[in-house]
This record gives C-alpha cells, sequence and structure tokens, in this order.
C-alpha cells in the first residue's frame, strides 16, 4: 500500500496537531502541580475536581468512564473516538493534578491523540483511516516522554497488530517524528538530560544476576499493583455511579494528604504528581525513602481507582524507579557496591521492566530504556524486561495487551 502525497500532509499535519497539545498539555499541567505544592489546603478540593470532571463528561455527552483502555479497544476495532474527548480528559487531567492526584499526562495525550486521529481520518481515503488513531497515539506517547521510536513501537505492541503494509509504519513514523520535533523544541522534557548511565559498577555475571533478580520482583510487583488496581476498582464501583467512586476515592486521598501535616508526614506530599521527581530523583542517585514506591502506588491506584482523569505510565516508571532505590538498597551488600553507586543502575532497569511487567509490553519497554538511558543498561534491561513480563503475564492494565498478535 503507497503512501500518497495527502497521506504524508495529513500526517505531518496530524503530528503537528497533537505535539502542540501535548506542550500546552505539559506545561499546564506542571503549572497545577506547582499551585498545589504552593497551596497545600487544594488536595481537600479533590472531589471537587472528581465531581467537575464529571458533569463536564455529562454537558459534552460523553460516558466518564472512556479510559486509555477504551480508547485501545476502540482503535482496536477501528470504531470512532469522540472528538469532544480530547477537552474533556485535557481539563479532567489538570483538575487532578490541581488537587493533588497521582496521575501522569501521557493518557490525556493518548486519548487527545486518538480523538484527534479519528477526525482527521475523514481527510484520508478510507483504506487509510484505521491507521491515524494508533499514529496519533504513537506521536502522543512519543512526544510526551522525547520517545518518538516508542510511541511507534507502543502503538503497534499495545494493540496486538503487526504493521500490514508500507503505510502502516510510515504513517506512525511520520507522525510520531512530527509530534516529537515540536514538543522538544518548545521543551517538554520527561527526564533531566543530564542524567547519565555511562557506568556499570558490576561485572557481567553480577550485572546479569541483578537483572534476573530485578526481573522477578518487577514482575511480582507488577501482578500485585494490578491486583490491587482492579480490586480497589471494582470495590468502589460496587458503589453504583461514578460520581459515587469519586467522592470516595477523592475523600481518602485527601485525607491522607490533608492530615499529613498534623500527623507529621508532610514528605507523602511529594508522591502526589505525574512521578517526574521522583524519578529524577532516583536516577540521580540522591537520596530516598525506601517506602517511596508503596507512597507512590497508594496514591496512584486511589486515584485511578477512584475515576480521576489521568494518566497511568508516568506514576508506573515512578514507582519502577523508587522500587529500584529499594532494590539497591538489598543488593548492595551481597555485591559489594554501594547503594549509592547502585542506585541509578538498578533505578532504570527496575522502572523498564516494571512497564514491562504493567503493560506486557516488553519490546517498548527495551526502546523506552534505549531511548532513555542507551546501550549501556541495554543488555541488562532486556534480561529484567523479559522475565518481568514473563512473571505478569496473565494480568495487564491495558486488555489488548492480554490478546494474541493478530
Amino acid at each position: 500500500m503507497r503512501v500518497g502525497i495527502r497521506c504524508v500532509v495529513v500526517s505531518l499535519a496530524l503530528g503537528g496537531i497533537v505535539g502542540c497539545f501535548v506542550v500546552a498539555l505539559s506545561f499546564l499541567v506542571d503549572a497545577a502541580a506547582q499551585v498545589c505544592s504552593t497551596y497545600p489546603w487544594l488536595v481537600w478540593l479533590m472531589p471537587v475536581a472528581g465531581l467537575g470532571t464529571y458533569g463536564l463528561y455529562y454537558v459534552l455527552h460523553l460516558i466518564y468512564s472512556w479510559s486509555t483502555a477504551d480508547v485501545m479497544l476502540a482503535a482496536e476495532k477501528e470504531e470512532e473516538i469522540p472528538a469532544q474527548l480530547a477537552p474533556a480528559v485535557f481539563f479532567g487531567t489538570i483538575m487532578t493534578i490541581l488537587c493533588g492526584g497521582s496521575v501522569g499526562k501521557e493518557a490525556a495525550s493518548l486519548q487527545i491523540g486518538a480523538s484527534v486521529g479519528s477526525v482527521m481520518g475523514r481527510w484520508v481515503p478510507e483504506r487509510y483511516r484505521p491507521l491515524l488513531v494508533p499514529a496519533a497515539m504513537a506521536a502522543a506517547l512519543g512526544s510526551m516522554l522525547n520517545t518518538p521510536a516508542l510511541g511507534v513501537v507502543f502503538a503497534f505492541e499495545s494493540l496486538r497488530q503487526l504493521p500490514r503494509s508500507f503505510a502502516a509504519v510510515t504513517i506512525p513514523v511520520i507522525t510520531s517524528f512530527a509530534a516529537w520535533l515540536i514538543s522538544s523544541h518548545a521543551g517538554v522534557c520527561f527526564i533531566a538530560p543530564s542524567i547519565s548511565l555511562s557506568e556499570i559498577p558490576l561485572s557481567p555475571p553480577e550485572a546479569t544476576l541483578c537483572a534476573l533478580i530485578v526481573g522477578v520482583c518487577a514482575g511480582i510487583s507488577a501482578l500485585a499493583f494490578c491486583l490491587a488496581l482492579r480490586g480497589v476498582h471494582q470495590g468502589l464501583a460496587w458503589l453504583g455511579a461514578p460520581v459515587f467512586a469519586l467522592a470516595v476515592g477523592g475523600v481518602l486521598t485527601a485525607l491522607i494528604l490533608g492530615y499529613a501535616d498534623l500527623l507529621h508526614y508532610e514528605g507523602v506530599r511529594t508522591y502526589c504528581g505525574t512521578g517526574a521527581e521522583q524519578i529524577a530523583t532516583a536516577l540521580s542517585g540522591q537520596p530516598m525513602v525506601w517506602w517511596a514506591f508503596a507512597a507512590k502506588a497508594l496514591l496512584t491506584i486511589l486515584t485511578l481507582a477512584g475515576g480521576f482523569k489521568g494518566g497511568e505510565i508516568m506514576p508506573i516508571l515512578a514507582i519502577g524507579a523508587c522500587a529500584g532505590v529499594s532494590m539497591s538498597m538489598v543488593v548492595s551488600p551481597i555485591c559489594g557496591v554501594s547503594a549509592v553507586a547502585l542506585q541509578p543502575v538498578l533505578s532504570a532497569v527496575f522502572m523498564a521492566a516494571f512497564f514491562a511487567g504493567c503493560t506486557n509490553c516488553p519490546v517498548s519497554a527495551l526502546v523506552l530504556a534505549f531511548e532513555i538511558f542507551g546501550w549501556n543498561v541495554l543488555p541488562w534491561s532486556a534480561v529484567a524486561c523479559v522475565v518481568a513480563y514473563v512473571v505478569a503475564r496473565p494480568l495487564s492494565l491495558y486488555p489488548t495487551t492480554l490478546r494474541k498478535w493478530a
């Protein structure tokens, strides 16, 4: 299937539009996180933020349960995705972050991209239309995380679809790199470029053993996280309408964060937001409490299970990086290497492996590790990601990744 000039132009335009949305979303979410940090009392408005978002979905005639998983299912079935989903999830994510929710930016960008791609599918020949939604999702994820190749690979792997034509590969590549050029030029940055893992303080046998241990632990942790998220979500869904889940989830989150000063555990507020701060701390070797991964996981589960809008990929990466810090404390006496020296490497490897386990996308996890950290950690990440994927294969955050390749 050849790619005509019209499809190339539409792909470039789609990448440009998605890139602009990503830039706006990234800066507004960062601003909302800063405001929440400056005015901690905003956490008490968490239920109000959820109910306000629910009201917006109702006004726009949207089903509130639309999520990244639903968008993937719609893309897999080549169904139309509502255009009004873009502004709704854009607003909802900002409100969640503003009031202290633990979510990422990427779900909003993925859903926005899918919505825009579905609309722009009307501008290309019918045989190309099913390609635009995955291409827009690739552009959204790649430009948000500064990993354009990851966006392309994830678009195929998450939908369990193999490219069946030249156009099926070309369109996502054009769209993803066009969006990435815009976002990177605008200064969207997921992980500081100053972070480098140029040295591995372990011999190859020791590194391989550590990678195997990390893979097993990451796989078990991914299973536990997915089970906990599903269990809490089902428990809150038992209450009935989404407004009840939003109210209960919002109140619980507000109580945990709101009483932090009174009960003297103020540090828990650090684990609000996207998790980019925890990732930077872990990868730079700075001190971090061993239970950081548990605090981030708890807040993320409460926020997502309650139905608040936002992403799961960035918090997953943060949980994995924090778990790598804890792993370095355990492994360092065995290897005879200081925990400070091991922390950046194990955080990077655990982050990629935990992502592979939670999403059932090991190839995407490897591409993520390569694009962010380079060749040095790739062999050890490959071992850990494959092991984590095998261990966590029965469960996934995305139903499409539990199906066979088509």
